[in-house]
């Protein structure tokens, strides 16, 4: 059955879903070119043959590897503000670039992120971390504004230098962070976050000891405590949050 659906005033869910009469009225209100596809089935000389229904080029969009909206991207991301996150998962998984006015629309519409669910919000960055490249999914998340909307603690280590003389870290906390979400080993999305997420306190305990360097007194500690206040606010489960807060804390 084909569907069409009314406004969405709560950038999230549409006011009402109708009936429809096309399957190109349904494929109207998908969010991206790559997901406005149908195939109709049909039998040609006794062999089955497929034709593709694809008003919105979505095929040629998957031959290029390119993640564009249906329509009026500021229109589509205005109905559901969660497509803002799931455009960068696509991109993420698919390795995918997002195209130019859904990019620039991201940007533009990212403040919208702040109404969507702490759960819905939870399992786009899951599922960002779970792909074979994360760190390019959060740095799309940084460079959008997302992530400091969505995690902002994390944004507190830009500018934070870790430069001290005889220790190996050369960058600030931010990047030190990122970097190491790019080499964590693991594949489990929680231990990926944790990793992402290990020096997060850094930024709140910073001093400096009596000649002058760099020091994080008890930033592990810190650095449980804020691990903590995001895995609940993105309503991770007691198992998850306890398993972060742990690495976070021995790490």
């Amino acid at each position: 059955t084909f569907r069409t659906e009314s406004e969405y005033s709560d950038l999230r869910r549409p006011e009402k879903v109708e009936w429809g009469e096309t399957i190109e009225e349904d494929l109207s209100r998908r969010d991206f070119t790559v997901n406005a596809i149908a195939a109709e089935l049909k039998t040609e000389n006794l062999k089955p043959k497929t034709e593709y229904i694809d008003p919105f080029n979505g095929l040629l969009d998957i031959e290029k590897k390119v993640v564009r909206t249906v329509g009026d991207p500021d229109d589509r991301f205005n109905e559901d503000a969660l497509r803002l996150l799931r455009a960068i998962r696509f991109a993420t998984q698919l390795e995918f670039e997002i195209e130019k006015d859904t990019w620039e629309a991201i940007v533009k519409n990212s403040s919208n992120i702040g109404r969507i669910s702490g759960e819905r919000v939870r399992d786009e960055i899951l599922k960002i971390l779970a792909t074979d490249h994360p760190y390019e999914g959060i740095v799309l998340l940084d460079k959008s504004s997302l992530l400091d909307l969505i995690i902002p603690e994390l944004s507190q280590g830009k500018g934070v230098s870790q430069v001290r003389p005889g220790r190996h870290h050369i960058s600030d906390v931010f990047t030190h962070n990122i970097e190491s979400l790019k080499h964590c080993p693991s594949r489990d999305s929680i231990v990926r976050l944790a990793t992402l997420l290990h020096d997060a306190g850094k930024p709140y305990v910073k001093s400096e000891d009596e000649e002058g360097h760099v020091i994080f007194y008890n930033h592990e500690v810190k650095g449980a405590r804020i691990a903590y206040e995001i895995c609940d606010r993105l309503r991770l489960s007691k198992k998850q949050r306890e398993k972060i807060v742990t690495l976070i804390r021995w790490h």
